[in-house]
């Protein structure tokens, strides 16, 4: 042992014992529920790096202050004139915003966040008359294979990989309502038909350089979820439920070092692809011999289709100054604010009459510090909601 690893103890990989430590790591995992394991990777968003979220907590009360929420949710009649009073607008978070609006995301969003490799674009939705946060959005490189969809489309690769049909689509990979705007008033369904609007489909040609014909987005818990019923969203089905479980950070990124500095070639490829994490589990996976592993979770898969014919376009059969925008689309943010006040006040109404009605915000910064037990105890029934 050198000098420099005796100071400062370095323990050499021992690539069967880090291997049982992976497969321990990946049982505890594998025995959680769906709802279990989303709370638990965001309890380890907060906790993984205390100190760091630490330092920004001195923002938490400032960014909560900052989300909508009723003057009075018990307030029947005020509450509904405070709903019909909103105007929703999505706003484009650039590069000076961006820290800022993951930590929105990382405190009012169930699911941790890590931005995918690609296109990447972030947006707040808010209320253009008191400026408050509605909830976010954030678009990406569309996930390049989800069987349900590509057979929807008629995709083919070349379609997708030749002719680049696949810069033409986008995933809507955060679609989050504040909360108690979300459960009490379908704040989810606002957002998610918001995902569509003009704003981002003309910073996504600005920034790109090519036209958002069509839009992708999966459910967290299956295929009944906030988008079914909404007119902008086509249900697909269901995703397969095969991808790896990722395990904790401190465990995939010792076996991402090994990968890298044993098997370099393999590792570049896997982090040039779509999926870089997936890829690197696949590959250690493969190497140590471990099979299973998939978390099962059947995922809602959805479409949005922009134009009367985005199909044909997706599958290159007509060219780009063919397309026809459908009518809701034209009709924009009035559309929208049109179909989803009615049902807002519909589903507001229902559970005050009910007595289910849920006045409390969901936000996350008091789960810093906290043991896993505790913040199960405190939130695992708010999964989903």
């Amino acid at each position: 042992m050198t000098f420099s690893n005796k100071f400062f103890d370095i323990k050499p990989f021992d690539i069967e014992e880090e291997k049982q430590n992976l497969i321990n790591n990946l049982d505890f995992l594998h025995s959680m529920t769906v709802e279990e394991q989303t709370l638990y990777k965001k309890w380890q968003e907060f906790n993984k790096n205390e100190y760091k979220i630490r330092e920004k907590a001195h923002l938490f009360d400032v960014f909560e202050k900052r989300l909508w929420a009723p003057t009075d949710i018990n307030d029947v009649e005020l509450t509904v004139k405070e709903i019909e009073a909103l105007e929703p607008i999505v706003e484009y978070a650039g590069s000076d915003e961006a820290s800022d609006w993951s930590l929105y995301r990382m405190l009012i969003h169930t699911m941790d966040w890590s931005a995918n490799p690609g296109r990447n674009m972030k947006f707040y939705v808010k209320d253009a008359v008191t400026r408050k946060v509605l909830g976010l959005i954030s678009m990406g490189s569309d996930v390049t294979s989800i069987k349900v969809r590509d057979d929807y489309i008629g995709w083919t690769k070349d379609n997708k990989f030749v002719e680049h049909k696949l810069n033409n689509t986008a995933i809507a990979s955060t679609i989050v309502s504040v909360q108690p705007l979300g459960y009490n008033m379908l704040g989810g369904k606002l957002i998610a038909t918001l995902a569509t609007v003009s704003t981002i489909r003309d910073k996504w040609f600005e920034v790109y350089g090519d036209v958002l014909a069509g839009v992708t987005t999966t459910s967290l818990y299956g295929i009944h979820s906030q988008y079914n019923g909404i007119p902008h969203w086509k249900t697909m089905g269901e995703s397969a439920g095969k991808i790896r479980i990722k395990p904790d950070d401190s465990e995939y990124m010792k076996w991402n070092k090994w990968l890298k500095e044993n098997h370099p070639e393999q590792y570049e490829k896997a982090i040039t692809g779509t999926g870089p994490k997936q890829n690197v589990l696949n590959k250690v996976f493969s190497h140590l011999k471990i099979r299973g592993y998939e978390h099962g979770f059947h995922r809602g898969v959805y479409f949005a289709s922009i134009y009367d014919n985005t199909i044909p376009f997706l599958k290159n059969e007509i060219e780009e100054s063919e397309l026809k925008m459908k009518l809701k689309y034209e009709q924009d943010y009035e559309y929208i604010n049109r179909w989803w006040k009615k049902k807002a006040i519909r589903r507001y109404r229902n559970v005050v009459e009910q007595g289910r009605v849920k006045p409390e915000k969901l936000f996350y910064g008091d789960i810093v510090g906290v043991t896993w037990d505790a913040c199960k105890e405190m939130y695992l029934k708010e999964v989903g909601r």
